[in-house]
C-alpha cells in the first residue's frame, strides 16, 4: 500500500467516531431530514457587495497652497463575497454585517443577491438594514418564488450551539467535515478543498443556527472538549438577530 493510500486508510480510521455521531444525530426519520436537508440547500443566497472610494487631491498631499482646488482624482473599489440564507416567511436574507460594510472610506455602492432558482436582485445601501453582527436585505417575492425560506432557531443569551443542543458536537462535526475543514495533511492526502464561505449558514434539525465568520485551517477542536464555535457567528438575542424575525 503506498503512502497515499494509507494516508487515506488512517485519516478515515480517524474519522469514525466524528462520523458515527453525525450519522446517529441525523439518521433518525431520513426521508425527512434529506427533505429538510433540500430546503435548506435552495434557501442559500451569495451575496456580492461593491464598495467604493472617493479619492481626493486633498487625500494625497499634505499642504494646501494658495488657490488649491480639491478635485477627484480616482474611484477605489472593492469587493466583498458572502453567503446568506432566505428567510422563511417574507423575501428577507441575512448575512453577516461584515459583509456589507467596507473597508475605512468605502461606501456600499451595489449589492447582488444570486438564488439557487438562478434569479438574481440587485440593490443599493438603503436596502441593506444591519444590526448587531447580522444584516438583512430585502427582495421582490417574484425572485424567491419557489423557494422555501428557513426559520430561526431560538439560541438563549450567550449561550453556545453545544450548550444548547445534545447533539451539537455531532451536528457541528458533520458541519465541518461535509465542507472539508479538516487537517492540511488529510485535505492533501484525500485531495479535497475546504467549501466553507465566509457566511455560510448553519442548520440545526431545519433551523438557521449560525453563519460562518472564518474559514478555520483545520478542524476546530476546542480546548475544553468538543467543536470550538469560534468560527461562528450564532443566532442570539444579544448579538443583533432581533433583526431576523
Amino acid at each position: 500500500m503506498n503512502y497515499k493510500n494509507l494516508a487515506k486508510v488512517l485519516f478515515a480510521a480517524a474519522c469514525v467516531g466524528v462520523w458515527s455521531l453525525s450519522s446517529a444525530a441525523v439518521n433518525t426519520g431520513k426521508n425527512t431530514t434529506v427533505s429538510r436537508a433540500l430546503d435548506n440547500k435552495l434557501s442559500e443566497v451569495t451575496v456580492i457587495t461593491e464598495f467604493l472610494k472617493p479619492v481626493r487631491l486633498s487625500d494625497m498631499v499634505s499642504r494646501h497652497r494658495p488657490g488649491f482646488k480639491d478635485v477627484l482624482v480616482k474611484v477605489e473599489k472593492q469587493t466583498k463575497t458572502c453567503q446568506g440564507v432566505l428567510l422563511a416567511g417574507t423575501p428577507r436574507v441575512v448575512t453577516l454585517a461584515s459583509c456589507v460594510k467596507g473597508d475605512k472610506g468605502f461606501a456600499v455602492s451595489k449589492v447582488t443577491l444570486q438564488f439557487a432558482n438562478g434569479k438574481q436582485a440587485t440593490g443599493e445601501a438603503n436596502a441593506i438594514r444591519t444590526q448587531g453582527e447580522f444584516a438583512r436585505l430585502y427582495v421582490k417575492h417574484a425572485v424567491v418564488e419557489g423557494l422555501k425560506g428557513v426559520e430561526i432557531a431560538n439560541i438563549g443569551a450567550g449561550k453556545s450551539l453545544q450548550q444548547t443542543y445534545k447533539d451539537g458536537t455531532a451536528l457541528l462535526a458533520q458541519f465541518f467535515n461535509n465542507r472539508g475543514v479538516i487537517s492540511p495533511r488529510a485535505r492533501r492526502a484525500m485531495g479535497i478543498k475546504p467549501s466553507l464561505k465566509i457566511g455560510s449558514p448553519v442548520f440545526f434539525h431545519g433551523k438557521l443556527v449560525a453563519l460562518a465568520n472564518d474559514v478555520p485551517s483545520r478542524f476546530p477542536v476546542s480546548l475544553f472538549g468538543g467543536v470550538d464555535e469560534d468560527s461562528l457567528t450564532v443566532v442570539r438575542p444579544d448579538n443583533g438577530s432581533a433583526l431576523l424575525k
